[in-house]
């Protein structure tokens, strides 16, 4: 009970905190009011990053799969932009089965720069089979 708990407050602040974020491969909307992923193994997903005074990236993200059965893969990657696009410092990956889902908060201290979090998750069934791959993209930060 106490880890649900923990869960359900951990994904709340991280939804509240990923505002904007972008569906990877859809198109680019317009309002933020738009945002309406269209998911079939996914009950919901975020990413989110934060830097501190002190160049501390606070990077996060999680998935919660809409079936008990199902099992999760998370990775949540630190990028910077590279100005023709942005590159990968920074991974860390998790699994998970069930509503539990998977949570994932990692640091990375960074120098100056502009940078988001990459947040991709990967839904199995019980048999193995990939049923969905989806990225979000937290706000990007600039250091």
């Amino acid at each position: 009970m106490k880890k649900l708990i923990i869960i359900s407050l951990v994904s709340f602040i991280l939804i509240f905190s990923a505002i904007p974020v972008y569906a990877a491969e859809t198109a680019k909307l317009s309002t933020e009011s738009d945002i309406a992923p269209q998911f079939t193994a996914i009950w919901s997903m975020g990413a989110g990053l934060s830097i501190d005074s002190w160049g501390k990236a606070i990077c996060s993200g999680f998935v919660t799969p809409q079936s008990n059965s199902y099992s999760s893969e998370l990775t949540v990657s630190l990028q910077k932009s590279t100005g023709s696009g942005w590159s990968t410092i920074k991974s860390w990956s998790e699994s998970g089965v069930g509503f539990a889902g998977v949570i994932i908060e990692g640091h990375h201290y960074v120098a100056s720069g502009t940078y988001r979090v990459c947040s991709t998750a990967k839904i199995y069934n019980s048999s193995g089979t990939l049923l969905e791959t989806e990225s979000f993209y937290s706000a990007e930060r600039t250091y």
